[in-house]
């Protein structure tokens, strides 16, 4: 174990008791799955605003509807904060990671590298996808502040669960990394399951997930705070919410859509099994030259 990640997981000595993780799991779990439910059900029944009927049936095709599931992970933050600030009597600057410097930093690189490998692969590898404007350029610079902020608390969310609470609970437990980068992995990838396009497609999205958690573990690892994997996470939400949406129940704030893959599990099917194998690859060519890196 490194010296960053050694001095990143302290925290979580201080509470290891199995039953109390649990606890503070199945509190939070209970504690969002609430709130968000009144968020999403009843705040349509109060406000008369376009677009956010369809928040009951899982459909976020318009700003507003986006808006409204990124705010659930405002509610994510402040009930998970309340119940590790009970149960841990911790803060979230000790799920972050720091100092704040190296955060902002670690943060800052990842976001500009990931912009840069995201542009330059679209570039290099163009496909033959039919990409058609969903929300003019004006009008998409004009909702895009808000939507990013929001974006940024989600990203945040799930990397404070996974990355920060499930990775230094299990690495204070045992010291293998097999263990505390592995699990917190398979956990993210299964929580990105869904039917909505067929088993088959769902399966490789929990598998490329997956591998995105991984490295967003390996990451962690390495740097000793969670900059470097929100900085990830959050470029490459950018680009599958923000820039070119290929699902159209989250396509509200997509510059660009991709229709012919709408309701199309065949063609979601193949794009979800090149994007698996795609990621496995330059994952292990990733994890390679880090571990060689460390080794000379």
């Amino acid at each position: 174990m490194n010296q960053n990640f050694a001095t990143y997981i302290q925290p979580a000595f201080s509470e290891t008791r199995w039953w109390k993780v649990l606890l503070t799991l199945v509190v939070w779990a209970a504690g969002y799955f609430i709130f968000s439910s009144i968020l999403l059900a009843v705040m349509p029944m109060f406000l008369d605003i376009p677009g956010l009927g369809d928040l009951a049936q899982g459909k976020f095709t318009t700003p507003i509807a986006v808006y409204f599931l990124l705010l659930t992970f405002v509610v994510w933050v402040g009930v998970f904060w309340a119940v590790v600030a009970l149960f841990h009597k911790r803060g979230m600057g000790s799920l972050l990671g720091g100092p704040k410097g190296t955060f902002l930093k670690c943060f800052g690189w990842a976001v500009v590298i990931s912009a840069v490998f995201l542009i330059t692969t679209q570039t290099l590898f163009p496909t033959d996808d039919r990409i058609v404007e969903n929300i003019a350029f004006g009008r998409w610079l004009a909702l895009l502040p808000l939507g990013l902020c929001l974006m940024l608390i989600q990203v945040s969310a799930e990397e404070i669960l996974f990355r920060g609470y499930l990775q230094q609970q299990l690495a204070a437990w045992v010291n293998n990394r097999f263990v505390y980068m592995v699990i917190p992995s398979i956990l993210f990838g299964l929580a990105h399951f869904s039917t909505e396009l067929g088993v088959t497609v769902g399966w490789m999205i929990v598998g490329a997930t997956g591998l995105l958690g991984l490295f967003l573990a390996d990451l962690t690892y390495r740097t000793g705070n969670l900059g470097a994997a929100i900085g990830v996470h959050f470029a490459n939400n950018f680009g599958a919410m923000f820039y070119v949406s290929y699902q159209e129940q989250i396509s509200g704030l997509a510059r660009f859509v991709a229709p012919d893959y709408f309701d199309k599990p065949e063609l979601m099917a193949a794009a979800a099994s090149t994007m698996l194998i795609s990621s496995a690859i330059m994952f292990a060519i990733y994890f390679a030259i880090m571990e060689w890196r460390e080794r000379r």
